[in-house]
């Protein structure tokens, strides 16, 4: 798997879109495995999966609401959206 931390551009918020609850799964292991935390400090592994999960450039994940939702899938410049099973095969 591609690093999760190589994903990070603090000129673009990045989000990573998960297929099922499987992948998000490895994706929190993975993210808890290179020092990423949940904004309110708890450990990836400790949270229930998402289909959207944003990535910060402090190291920080994040549920997506609504406006995260729209801005996710408006295609806009400053947006990156990855396929996390596409990371996980790489």
């Amino acid at each position: 798997m591609k690093s999760i931390e190589s994903l990070i551009n603090t000129n673009k918020k990045v989000y990573v879109r998960m297929k099922n609850d499987g992948i998000c799964k490895a994706f929190f292991t993975q993210a808890e495995n290179e020092g990423f935390l949940f904004g309110d400090g708890a450990k990836p592994t400790e949270k229930h999966p998402s289909d959207l999960i944003a990535v910060l450039p402090d190291k920080t994940l994040c549920y997506v609401g609504t406006y995260g939702r729209i801005a996710a899938q408006s295609g806009a410049e400053n947006i990156i959206v990855y396929d996390c099973e596409k990371l996980l095969a790489d």
